[in-house]
């Protein structure tokens, strides 16, 4: 597959926006993940397969034939077996592997004879991955694939067709779902079009580096998903919130834990415009949109994405300070 470049995408719909400077390359057999909601989702997907044109932009290296598509509420025959529904797709394509080799790799061999509408809703998403490995796309595109049951049998069974040379584009609301199945991670967010989030990544060539070529140090709070950490730079933290002990980071509605006590964070993050607003918040100055005050001694910083936090009344004062009001 050649590399697809999106380049300030503008789609306007049923006089709605619903993606705006969009810009975006997508490398052969990249692993991008990008936090979006299930319209912008969708949308994205049909400009992809060219099922419907952009407003605005340019995009090119698209060949709508190599690109395959599986969202969420994906539909299926129910009254099928699953042995029968692959086999109608594999008909249509040249996909010659004995199915029988080839369910084991996405964990669905047990049911090969089963009716698909017998399968559990994870049995269901392998079953759609499986159906568009059989179609042997270059680009697949997946919306929010991950349920509570069956994520290690997902997450092997999509391993095992990125190994097939299958770049994937990977949509999804939940950050943490994100983090899971993808190696580089967007955001998505109306006003700003595309950030990346950085993730925790190793490379061989790091200790080949003279002390000339190392960067400087970059302050970043980690947070242990799984099997990974995941770093975020301090303005990408809405707030923090002690609870029961533990630091839990905000992040676009997402929570993320961090090891490091709440006191431990405000030493670091003060000077990096954090405010300890209550025993239990740090408030990221530049996500304050408002402060109501119920009563003389009772006040509430409301938040850009509408969070609530309590103000400590001693703290009003200082925050005056902070933000000239």
């Amino acid at each position: 597959m050649q590399t697809i470049q999106l380049s300030n995408i503008f789609k306007q719909q049923a006089h709605q926006t619903i993606l705006k400077d969009f810009t975006l390359t997508i490398p052969a057999q990249s692993n991008i993940g990008i936090q979006m909601s299930h319209v912008e989702a969708t949308t994205l997907f049909n400009l992809l397969r060219q099922t419907t044109p952009q407003t605005s932009g340019v995009m090119t290296g698209l060949t709508p034939a190599r690109i395959q598509a599986i969202f969420h509420d994906d539909g299926f025959y129910p009254q099928l077996t699953v042995s029968t529904y692959l086999k109608t797709f594999q008909h249509i394509s040249t996909f010659e592997t004995d199915l029988d080799d080839i369910l084991q790799y996405f964990a669905l061999k047990d049911v090969a004879h089963t009716k698909i509408k017998h399968l559990s809703f994870d049995q269901q998403q392998r079953l759609a991955l499986l159906r568009a490995f059989i179609l042997q796309p270059d680009l697949l595109l997946i919306e929010s694939p991950l349920t509570n049951a069956g994520i290690e049998l997902y997450l092997a069974a999509l391993a095992y067709t990125r190994e097939h040379g299958v770049t994937v584009l990977l949509t999804s609301y939940s950050l943490e779902e994100l983090v899971l199945t993808s190696t580089t991670i967007f955001r998505y967010r109306p006003n700003q079009g595309l950030e990346l989030t950085d993730l925790a990544t190793e490379s061989s060539s790091d200790s080949a580096h003279t002390s000339e070529d190392t960067p400087r140090p970059i302050f970043k709070i980690a947070s242990k998903v799984e099997d990974k950490t995941v770093f975020f730079s301090p303005n990408e933290i809405d707030f923090i919130e002690s609870v029961n002990g533990v630091s839990q980071l905000n992040v676009s509605g997402e929570q993320f834990t961090s090891s490091q006590t709440m006191s431990e964070l405000e030493q670091q993050l003060t000077t990096l415009g954090f405010f300890r607003c209550h025993l239990s918040y740090l408030v990221n100055l530049q996500q304050i949109a408002e402060l109501i005050s119920y009563s003389r001694n009772s006040y509430t910083l409301i938040l850009k994405n509408k969070s609530k936090l309590p103000l400590s009344r001693g703290k009003l004062t200082d925050l005056k300070a902070l933000i000239n009001f």
